[in-house]
This record gives structure tokens, C-alpha cells and sequence, in this order.
């Protein structure tokens, strides 16, 4: 079988790309032909994230997206056809693309009727603009299926197609858990809007009066670094709250930490909790739209805190701080948890969908 997987930029760092490299190498030991097409070539050669040899990676020369309307229907445009292009001389049984900007394009592109298109949607729906869900409308009934993170996201996409709940799978397996020990609450992730990490002023107030030994430790970058960092010293915390910057061994950092916190104002299906429960934290979480409810068992391996409330959020900190056994029953029940996202789990439901 030869699946195709549609990407902006496989060389970015990001949730996306690292489940698409997840994917790929999952696809690719179950004996199948993979191709990562990056649809932007960058200066970049190589995925950031490690890559099975047998997966191919392709990159195509198209222009990077504008936030500017007109510069974006210019760039959709120029994207059909460099992807008409590369259809008409690559054949593959399945065309897996990621992302709502690219998902909707996709019909547009389709040269070779026995090539089965599959979209995989890794956002909430309801915040995207209403022009994109214009554009869905009109598009996402030629698409074969539509493969989406939790049951919530499944309501939302389910009157455009076949809809297929797919959750990513943890891209790695741990062998060791966290002890639980260091003084450290951590945060992995792109530095975005989206991330709500202007919520961490409130919250790490209250946490350096009590806990001054404690630190939170971002772990990524954007581009919101700079104004984080202003806001931050502003209220004093820059020595409290300790940006790590992109990291490649991001296992090692959930091991040194004792807490995973979650700010996010909208979470898909956030692998970032998966891969902290892999290593036995217990997580604290916004139970903002939709993910962290489809993954946190409140009360069990986490809280999770009404959408806003940073007093709370500090609170249930604080609860897990004091309490090292309560970490520990936490993160063993987190672990178990994430078991059920394993390679070996998610894989069969990926084989399940490719035989329909």
C-alpha cells in the first residue's frame, strides 16, 4: 500500500508535525510505503523530529502561506496547482492531508479517481472563522473521510463526511517514570496565542509566595516569546518562570518534572498531556474546548479547572505540591492511561480505516 501524508512544513517544530512523523513511522513498520510531501520547501534538509529511514520525505517548491486575505486566495490557488502537478505523477491508494487550510483545497487536486482522500483535522472547530467553515462546506463533501482527534470533534465535522475518531498516538514509549521529586511544574509547547500562557502571571503569584523553591519551566518557542518574556519580568516572575526553548529529548524533561500544567483558551487533542501521563505526571489542565476532557480523568490522574479560573488552577497546584503521594497515585494512574494511546493500539484503528 502506498499512502501519501500532505504537510505545510514537516521541518517545523510543532504538535502537528511531530504526530505526522508519528504516523509515518507507524505506517511504515506495518510494512507499507509512506511519503511525507512538504508542501513549503524550507531552508531546512530533515524533519526536526526522527524519521524511520523507509519514509520518504518530498518537498515541494510553494510559497509559504500569507495572513493577508488576498495574499491567501493567491496562495490557494497556486497550491491546487502545484499539487495537480504532483498528483498527475505520484500514484498513491491514500492522500492523507493535515490541516483545514489544505484539507479544503484537496478535491480541487484530485487527479487519480482511485486514490482514496482522507482529512485529518487537528483543530476545534469552532475556533475556526466562519470563512473557513464556508469553504469546508462547499468542499469537504468530495472528501472520502475525515479522520478527527476525540468523539466532540466528531459532532462538529460529522454532516461534511464519513468521520472516523483517530486519536494520535504517543510518539514514544517510556521505560522509566518520573520520581516526582524535583521542584518543577513543566509546560511543553508551542509559544502561541492560543496557549494562554499570559494566564501563568496569576497563577505563578500565587505559587512563588508559598513555594519560592518550586520553578515552571516553558518548553518550545513562538512568536509571543518576547512579549511572554516582557510580561513576565514585569510581574516579577522571570526568575519563577524558566523558558527552556525547543528541546529534541523532550522525554527527559517531563522525567525531571513532578507537574504538567496545561493554560490553553482551545486544545484539539493535546498529545503534549499524553506524553507527560507516559512518564507518570499527574497534569493540571483549563478544561477548555475540547481536548484535555477526552484525556484527563478529573480527580483520577489530574484536574481538571473551570475554563479561566487561575485561582483554582493555583489551588489544585498547590494540592499536588504539598502532597508527594498524591502525585505519585496520580501519575501512576496517568500512565496507565496513556497506554491506551500506544503505537500498538492506534495503529489498528488506522489499519481498520484503510480496509473500508
Amino acid at each position: 500500500m502506498k499512502v501519501a501524508i500532505l504537510i505545510s512544513d514537516i521541518t517545523r517544530t510543532g504538535g502537528t508535525e511531530r504526530a505526522v512523523v508519528t504516523l509515518a513511522n507507524m505506517i511504515s513498520k506495518n510494512g507499507d510505503e509512506v511519503t511525507i510531501v512538504s508542501l513549503t520547501k524550507t531552508e531546512a534538509t530533515s524533519c526536526f523530529y526522527s524519521l524511520l529511514p523507509e519514509v520518504k520525505v518530498i518537498f515541494l517548491n510553494n510559497q509559504k502561506m500569507s495572513k493577508n486575505i488576498f495574499k491567501k486566495i493567491f496562495w490557494s490557488i497556486s497550491t491546487v496547482f502545484v499539487l495537480r502537478k504532483f498528483n498527475k505523477n505520484n500514484v498513491f491508494d491514500f492522500f492523507l492531508s493535515t490541516g483545514h487550510n489544505l484539507n479544503w483545497l484537496i478535491p480541487f487536486t484530485h487527479t487519480n479517481k482511485s486514490t482514496k482522500i482522507v482529512a485529518c483535522e487537528h483543530i476545534v472547530y469552532e475556533s475556526l472563522p466562519w470563512i473557513s467553515h464556508f469553504f469546508m462546506s462547499l468542499s469537504y463533501k468530495y472528501i472520502d473521510h475525515i479522520v478527527v482527534l476525540s468523539e466532540k470533534a466528531k459532532q462538529s465535522f460529522s454532516s461534511y463526511s464519513n468521520v472516523h475518531v483517530i486519536p494520535n498516538a504517543v510518539p514514544f514509549e517510556s521505560h522509566e517514570q518520573s520520581l516526582l521529586t524535583n521542584p518543577d511544574i513543566v509546560l511543553v509547547g508551542r509559544l502561541s496565542e492560543e496557549k494562554g500562557l499570559e494566564r501563568l502571571v496569576p497563577i505563578a503569584k500565587h505559587l512563588k509566595n508559598e513555594y519560592p523553591s518550586w520553578k515552571i519551566s516553558l518548553v518550545g518557542n513562538g512568536e509571543i516569546r518576547e512579549d511572554l518574556e516582557r510580561l513576565f519580568k514585569e510581574s516579577n516572575l522571570e526568575d519563577y518562570i524558566v523558558f527552556k526553548g525547543v528541546v529534541k529529548d523532550v522525554n527527559k524533561i517531563y522525567l525531571e518534572a513532578s507537574i504538567y500544567a496545561m493554560t490553553s483558551h482551545f486544545e484539539a487533542f493535546p498529545m503534549v498531556l499524553l506524553e507527560a501521563q507516559s512518564c507518570g505526571l499527574p497534569v493540571v489542565a483549563f478544561d477548555c474546548p475540547e481536548g484535555p476532557s477526552q484525556i484527563i480523568h478529573d480527580g483520577e490522574d489530574g484536574f481538571l479547572i473551570r475554563n479561566g479560573d487561575c485561582d483554582a488552577f493555583a489551588k489544585q497546584l498547590m494540592v499536588l505540591m504539598d502532597h508527594y503521594n498524591l502525585r505519585k497515585q496520580f501519575g501512576n494512574k496517568a500512565y496507565l492511561n496513556s497506554i491506551n494511546y500506544s503505537e500498538k493500539s492506534i495503529i489498528k484503528k488506522w489499519n481498520t480505516l484503510f480496509k473500508k
